[in-house]
């Protein structure tokens, strides 16, 4: 099965939040195929990973600060894990193919659900992989690739 998470479901999955154990059941029903991962996963992983350190060092009570260093290193030793043993699989993507699909996709159904133009993009992109699963927490995505015809595990945002 080809399979496109969104990067909340990855960033989910390597932060250890809230719904990932349900996450990984679904994944593991669905056979535990390989994700796609592309640039436009890369940039939104990796600045999520820190964007979190940066608002916890901003909120946490400085006892608690010690752990933010432990669980960004954790999230990104997990991301190179999975990029290493092709759990994410590194695809390029014609990204004008994309964005062409993505306006596609925006006149077709945004009026109607609400689209943002990232969860058409990452629609977009597994449409263009010929993904047949799209993982993702967010509602508005969930039913716009379900819009698609692409298969939607049911996720829920709490374990």
């Amino acid at each position: 099965m080809r399979a496109y998470a969104d990067s909340s479901f990855i960033l989910r999955v390597l932060l250890s939040e809230a719904g990932v154990t349900h996450a990984v059941t679904e994944y593991r029903r669905i056979g535990r195929p390989n994700l796609f991962y592309l640039g436009l996963h890369a940039l939104e992983v990796e600045n999520g990973i820190r964007h979190r350190a940066f608002h916890e060092r901003r909120i946490l009570p400085s006892r608690e600060r010690m752990n933010i260093r432990r669980e960004y290193d954790a999230a990104f030793s997990r991301l190179n894990h999975f990029l290493k043993t092709g759990v994410l699989r590194e695809v390029s993507l014609d990204m004008d193919s994309a964005l062409e699909r993505a306006r596609l996709l925006s006149k077709n159904h945004t009026e109607r659900l609400g689209a943002r133009a990232v969860d058409l993009l990452h629609v977009a992109s597994a449409l263009v992989l010929q993904s047949e699963a799209f993982l993702t927490f967010d509602q508005r995505q969930a039913e716009l690739a379900r819009a698609e015809g692409l298969k939607i595990p049911i996720l829920h945002p709490v374990d």
